[in-house]
């Protein structure tokens, strides 16, 4: 769950029940409140709608729980943030850059997964490549890696250049999980990872900041293998293989 735009929902919520008689619905919102359930007045609704809206610069639907609602307010902001803002900088890195696509080839590819590919830069120049992002249509599939529903083992080399890298510690560990089940035995990962480091133009897009300790933890939960852990520019580089 993106922590900044929960906060954002339930401070907006704190405010449309701001006076006293609402104090026993300020104490019970929680992930699981249903937004039409509240006692709303419409123009109180409205209000809050529209701060909500106003601030992200993007509209919702409004239905469903406060859980719901804020995973839809993050796919939306995500989608166009990824989708129109964001530009890639390969150009800018020494080991996750174009070298990368050498340094995989050396490993005579058979299936090459590139998770959250961007504008899938590597097409063309990696051999045996599927490129998959939710967020742009330049991808082979436009589809989250926890809806890329392939059999265990498929792909001997998996790339995450940033990709893995928003919201809470569970939702990095969930595609990090998946995308351990999909490596082959004997396959690498290749991970560039940002270390808490905020985009000016995403404000809103919230950053998992990866250290070495984090990396360390997922390589004896998953029982891999570190095999590189570099500086690269203002990220990290890191290597894992499967025993």
């Amino acid at each position: 769950m993106n922590n900044k735009i929960f906060n954002l929902v339930t401070e907006k919520l704190d405010q449309a029940f701001g006076l006293a008689k609402y104090d026993h619905v300020r104490k019970n919102l929680n992930l699981q409140t249903v937004i039409q359930d509240l006692p709303w007045t419409p123009a109180r609704y409205r209000k809050f709608r529209d701060a909500v809206e106003a601030e992200l610069d993007l509209s919702c639907d409004w239905t469903g729980t406060v859980e719901h609602i804020v995973d839809d307010l993050d796919r939306r902001y995500l989608r166009r943030f990824f989708g129109e803002i964001w530009k890639p900088r390969t150009d800018d890195y020494n080991y996750t850059g174009w070298p990368l696509a050498e340094e995989i080839i050396r490993h005579n590819p058979q299936n090459v997964l590139d998770v959250g590919c961007g504008y899938n830069q590597f097409r063309g120049r990696i051999p045996n490549l599927t490129g998959i992002d939710p967020y742009n249509d330049c991808a082979d599939y436009m589809v989250d890696i926890l809806d890329y529903h392939v059999r265990a083992g498929t792909h001997d080399h998996i790339i995450c250049l940033g990709s893995i890298n928003f919201n809470s510690r569970q939702d990095i560990e969930a595609r990090f999980a998946r995308c351990v089940d999909l490596l082959a035995p004997g396959g690498r990962m290749y991970f560039r990872a940002n270390p808490g480091i905020q985009w000016k133009n995403g404000p809103w897009v919230e950053i998992f900041a990866w250290n070495f300790q984090v990396v360390k933890e997922l390589e004896e939960k998953y029982s891999l293998k570190l095999e590189t852990f570099k500086q690269d520019n203002d990220r990290l580089y890191f290597v894992y293989s499967k025993p």
